[in-house]
C-alpha cells in the first residue's frame, strides 16, 4: 500500500468509478481491499477540502459520490497486539492539543474482526487521554455530542492512519466526518 495523507469513503448508493475519477484531480488516489474506501496522497489536503467545497456549492452532482474525506496526519504500523501502543505513541505528542479540551477517539476498523473491539479500543485511549492531561493540570474531557477535536483513527489491515479533527474543521467541510 502506498503512502497515503486522506482517506475518502464511497456515499451510500454511491458509484465507485466517479469518486476516483473525481479525486484524480487532486492526486494519486488508489482503491484498497475495503470495499468503497479510497486512499489518496494529496500536496495539500486543506486546498482539496475547498475544492470539493466550492465544486459542491457550483453543483448539488459534484462529489455526490463522496460519503467522508479524513486527513491523515501520521501513518501507524500495528499488530492486533500494538495496536493500542502505536496509538498512544501518535497521540503522546499531541496531548497539549487535547489538554483543557473536549474530544473523544473514534476508531474505524477495517481488518482483524473478532480480534480488534473499536469501542474497547477507543476507551482505552480516551482513558489514556484523560489520565495524561488530568496529570498535566488541565484535564480534557470526553464530549460526543460537540468535542473541541476528534481523535480519528482508520485501520486498514495492520496499518492505520490518525487524524486531528477541529470542530472548525469539521464545520467549514461538512464531508469531513467520522462515521
Amino acid at each position: 500500500m502506498k503512502q497515503f495523507n486522506l482517506v475518502a469513503t464511497l456515499a451510500d448508493g454511491g458509484r465507485f468509478p466517479a469518486l476516483l475519477r473525481e479525486l484524480a484531480a487532486f492526486g494519486e488516489f488508489h482503491k484498497t481491499e475495503f470495499f468503497g474506501v479510497v486512499l489518496g496522497q494529496v500536496a495539500e489536503p486543506l486546498e482539496v477540502f475547498e475544492a470539493i467545497r466550492a465544486a459542491r456549492n457550483a453543483s448539488p452532482r459534484a462529489f455526490a459520490d463522496l460519503g467522508r474525506l479524513i486527513p491523515v496526519a501520521e501513518v501507524l504500523h500495528f499488530t492486533v497486539d500494538s495496536l493500542a501502543e502505536e496509538a498512544i505513541r501518535a497521540i503522546r505528542p499531541h496531548l497539549a492539543r487535547l489538554a483543557g479540551h473536549s474530544f473523544y477517539v473514534r476508531l474505524e476498523r477495517r481488518g482483524f474482526k473478532g480480534k480488534i473491539v473499536s469501542p474497547e479500543a477507543e476507551r482505552l485511549l480516551d482513558a489514556f487521554i484523560l489520565e495524561a492531561t488530568g496529570a498535566s493540570g488541565q484535564p480534557g474531557r470526553v464530549d460526543f455530542a460537540d468535542p473541541d477535536l476528534i481523535v480519528a483513527i482508520e485501520t486498514f489491515g495492520e496499518r492505520a492512519g490518525i487524524g486531528w479533527l477541529s470542530r472548525e474543521l469539521r464545520g467549514r467541510f461538512p464531508f469531513v466526518r467520522v462515521a
